[in-house]
């Protein structure tokens, strides 16, 4: 459906769409690329690559391999699609490398992602230049599609496109297109989550060149935002098992590979990771009793594999080991996903050994080795889980697919959970979406209810007037501290807000990991269920006292309040109010800001009025000090660019 007749259609049914109380949308921006740009090394591929051209993308780096492709505008994950062929996908939609919306996108049909392969030598037979490459040697492009994925369906006006660069014109010849759809309509049609493509490349004289290239690209578009709020990313597409080589065939889409489908998972029965010393308390009751592992054959007759995890500690130590035998992997075509098998279900009968240390790591190594020959594509054969035991309980795999959000005013939404033992509740890390113009920025007061029979009972603690925040670091939560260091939790709590508007406050929702039967929300009827399966983004932090200000002593004196305004400031100019009870000579006093982590961010002498400009958005420590006394003046400030 068009998206301007669904623009209209909200706008229309708003009242209805209030009722649904509960809405997941899609990303405004993609945290993890926004991260990873930061640290990616522009690299550079020089010389042209031979016959065959192969990626699987099964090397989940976040960007493509730069020896093969010249962009990295798609996002390489295993958390966007559905059911792919092997693990790993490359997904287009409408958000750049940095993770954030294309400048020239609109609810009109633009061009967003692209992926263009390096040079390639296309003259001759694997680089012999004095055998030439013909129509008879039978060059295919191959690869495998898929539209939405677990995400938002691209719409018919959108599309994925294919094209062939021609090395002696320069020019970028069109292919091949699909237009988008919903995955239901696409597997309808076809049958399969994912479709094979074969494409045969036979004009020789324009492409059967030094420097031939291709590159798909995706064309998305924009829902309007009436509502910015509940705006997101759009319109994905999921590319997978790209193969370029001779000697093919328009029957050639089996291939001799028996691979990792899925991403490891967590041997944890109730979370994703948890504290160490809960853990430690009683890991009998915390560990699953099985791991789940989905196998695929994509060639058409069976072959004999053998399968095998271990477990090692921070040290690279085996703490233990699992020999899964070996067994026959039947045709995909034949058997569908091989998770049914009794050696693709290995029995957990480890536990983690414990120790008196405060946090601890581990990771569990799975791998196959094959009874075959010509596989080539070894590392789809192993993958690997990282479990880390810290501080803090995670339903979620701190990566999100998703924003999760309630309507309308005063609606109230609470996450369970269930210490072992009784701890001291230290903060709670959140992640939220950023969103279009910071639509989000609503006031909502955070809340901690214990346990009535199921269900959230009575409210233990409440902060009220936060805004979410966000972090423009790799530990992209955000956390709020708790006030109250007396604040004991035993059993069974919640953790939640209770919104002031109606607006989204776009949590960050993961789509991976199911712990919907552990949401709750109330919108004045009562405390219901998610229908939605999915975990949020919220992490309870407990245990010892945290050092949130590292490098800042304790108050010798505090003659007074100090006061900044306006707080939360913009980021430009802030001023500076005194106690009125100081008589001293404001000259010695010496202004400091500390970040969260108690970082020394500014030092300046006093001033009444600073620029504050170069600092992010974020909380912070204000700290007047006296260079004659031990007199300290704090107060917190907030920064919202």
């Amino acid at each position: 459906m068009n998206k301007k007749i669904i623009h209209i259609l909200i706008v229309l049914l708003f009242p209805v769409l209030i009722n649904a109380q509960e809405i997941v949308t899609g990303l405004y921006t993609n945290p993890v690329l926004k991260d990873m740009k930061t640290i990616h090394a522009e690299r550079k591929f020089s010389g042209m690559l031979k016959l065959p051209f192969f990626d699987d993308f099964s090397t989940v780096s976040v960007f493509p391999d730069d020896t093969l492709w010249t962009d990295k505008y798609v996002f390489i994950n295993s958390s966007y699609c559905k059911n792919p062929p092997t693990y790993g996908v490359a997904t287009f939609d409408a958000l750049n490398d940095s993770g954030a919306l294309y400048t020239n996108a609109t609810a009109y049909s633009f061009i967003a992602d692209s992926l263009t392969s390096n040079f390639i030598k296309l003259d001759s037979i694997y680089g012999i230049d004095t055998v030439a490459l013909t129509i008879g040697d039978s060059v295919y492009l191959s690869f495998l599609y898929q539209p939405q994925g677990i995400s938002n369906a691209p719409e018919t006006e959108d599309s994925l496109v294919l094209e062939f660069y021609a090395p002696l014109t320069g020019e970028w010849k069109h292919v091949w297109s699909s237009e988008g759809s919903t995955m239901a309509q696409f597997y309808a049609k076809h049958g399969k989550w994912f479709q094979q493509v074969m494409i045969p490349i036979t004009d020789s004289a324009t492409y059967f060149h030094k420097g031939f290239r291709f590159r798909f690209y995706n064309y998305a578009s924009l829902a309007n935002n009436s509502m910015p709020s509940w705006a997101g990313n759009v319109d994905q597409w999921n590319l997978d098992y790209i193969y370029l080589d001779k000697d093919r065939s328009i029957a050639d889409t089996a291939y001799r590979d028996i691979a990792f489908v899925e991403p490891a998972p967590s041997a944890l029965k109730n979370y994703y990771s948890m504290p160490w010393s809960q853990y430690c308390d009683n890991p009998a009751t915390e560990m699953k009793d099985t791991l789940y592992m989905t196998i695929t054959n994509l060639d058409t007759v069976e072959y004999n594999s053998s399968y095998r995890f271990g477990v090692f500690n921070e040290n690279e130590t085996n703490v233990y080991s699992y020999d899964g035998g070996s067994w026959n992997v039947y045709p995909y075509s034949q058997a569908g996903y091989q998770n049914y098998q009794p050696h693709a279900r290995p029995p957990v009968e480890f536990d983690y050994p414990c120790n008196s240390s405060d946090s601890a790591s581990f990771r569990i190594v799975h791998l196959i080795k094959e009874g075959m020959v010509g596989d080539n594509h070894r590392q789809n054969d192993t993958v690997v889980f990282n479990q880390k035991f810290y501080n803090y309980y995670a339903y979620d795999d701190g990566t999100p697919e998703g924003g999760y959000g309630l309507t309308p005013a005063n609606s109230m939404l609470a996450y369970k959970f269930t210490l072992n033992h009784p701890d001291t509740l230290r903060a709670i890390d959140m992640f939220f979406n950023q969103t279009y113009n910071n639509a989000s920025q609503q006031y909502f007061n955070l809340t901690i209810w214990n346990d009535g029979s199921g269900s959230p009972k009575d409210i233990i603690y409440q902060q009220t007037s936060l805004k979410p925040q966000f972090e423009d670091s790799l530990n992209k939560f955000y956390r709020y501290a708790v006030n109250d260091e007396t604040l004991i939790l035993s059993g069974t709590f919640y953790v939640g807000w209770v919104q002031v508007t109606a607006d989204n406050l776009n949590l960050g929702f993961d789509k991976n990991n199911d712990a919907h039967s552990n949401i709750y929300f109330n919108t004045g009827s009562g405390w219901m269920n998610s229908i939605y399966s999915g975990a949020l983004m919220i992490h309870p932090v407990l245990g010892k006292k945290l050092p949130v200000y590292a490098n800042i002593s304790e108050i010798a004196e505090n003659t007074g309040e100090i006061k900044t305004y306006p707080n939360p400031s913009s980021g430009e100019n802030i001023t500076i109010c005194l106690p009125n009870k100081i008589n001293k000579d404001n000259s010695e006093f010496i202004i400091h800001v500390f970040d969260i982590l108690g970082n020394e961010v500014y030092k300046s002498p006093f001033s009444k009025n600073i620029d504050i400009s170069d600092l992010q958005n974020g909380i912070y420590l204000l700290s007047i000090t006296s260079n004659s006394s031990k007199i300290k003046y704090f107060t917190k400030l907030s920064i919202l660019k």
